[in-house]
Formats: C-alpha cells, structure tokens, sequence
C-alpha cells in the first residue's frame, strides 16, 4: 500500500439506529490483512499469499506463483475492518 497513515488511524463508525444513545460506537481499524490464501496485487497481476515472514526490519509475504517472498509495501490489499474494543 503506498500511503497506509489512513488505514493506521482507528475511526469512529457512526452509531445504529437500533443501538441506546448511551451505548459507545465501537472503535475500528482498517489494516492489510496477508495470511494464507489471500488474493494480493502484486505489479498489476494478481497472487495468492503462501504465508508471511517477519522480521526485525521488514514484513515478506511469499507469493505461491512466484514462489518467492516480496516485500508487504510492494503488495496491494483490500483492507480488512478489525474491532479494537470489546462489546
């Protein structure tokens, strides 16, 4: 993703017509999901994600036509929502 300080930022939903006004909106993230089987954009073709390798200084996610790692910045992924609270 080339600019991922907007998927980084937790966001506010806007509240259900069937939730109590007292009731907290929950908090949500949208992040770039890679685990296995994933479908990716990788240089305008699609891949499907092996699995992931992390360390110190960076994300690889190995792609299973390529049969090789790339590094996560270079891929393109829809984001996938992740509640960061309890309900």
């Amino acid at each position: 993703m080339k600019d991922e300080s907007a998927y980084l930022q937790a966001v506010q939903e806007p509240e259900a017509s069937q939730q109590a006004e007292s009731e907290a909106s929950p908090v949500v993230a949208h992040l770039p999901l890679y685990r296995h089987g994933t479908r990716v954009t990788y240089q305008g073709r699609y891949y499907t994600v092996g699995h992931v390798v992390i360390s110190r200084t960076q994300l690889l996610v190995h792609l299973q036509e390529l049969g090789a790692p790339v590094n996560a910045e270079k891929l393109q992924v829809a984001p996938t929502r992740i509640l960061l609270q309890r309900s």
